[in-house]
């Protein structure tokens, strides 16, 4: 895997394995985590283009760990699309966060599954 695979951070194990296959049909690279643990081991070795994830993991926030590892995702210039039901809570989460540049959009659950894929398709060069 490299950098043209895009990350996707989400617990809900359904959902997940619902956007791997969507992704896989559409023949986009991924790889997909349950939280920001696993997220953090898979970034040792890859700084993706492109990361999705969800607002609400299980031990942090999305932006809580997003913000963790910010500087290696600024210096990459990496792209960041999250997922949430509470966009007003996710735009309050984000004033001042150094990611804040890097989110390029916010996909409200649920959503369209050709939505996620032309996001993606926009926001990474493959």
């Amino acid at each position: 895997m490299s950098k043209d695979t895009v990350l996707v951070v989400e617990d809900d194990q359904l959902l997940r394995e619902v956007i791997e296959d969507l992704l896989n049909i559409h023949q986009i690279k991924v790889k997909t985590v349950g939280d920001s643990s696993e997220a953090n081991d898979w970034l040792e070795e890859y700084i993706p283009e492109l990361i999705i994830c969800d607002l609400f993991l299980p031990t942090v926030s999305g932006i809580q760990w997003l913000n963790s590892v910010s500087q290696d995702l600024v210096a990459n210039n990496s792209s960041i699309i999250l997922l949430s039901a509470d966009h007003m809570r996710t735009h309050d989460m984000l004033m001042g966060s150094p990611i804040q540049s890097l989110v390029k959009h916010q996909l409200k659950k649920p959503f369209k599954n050709d939505e996620l894929v032309r996001l993606i398709r926009f926001f990474s060069t493959k």
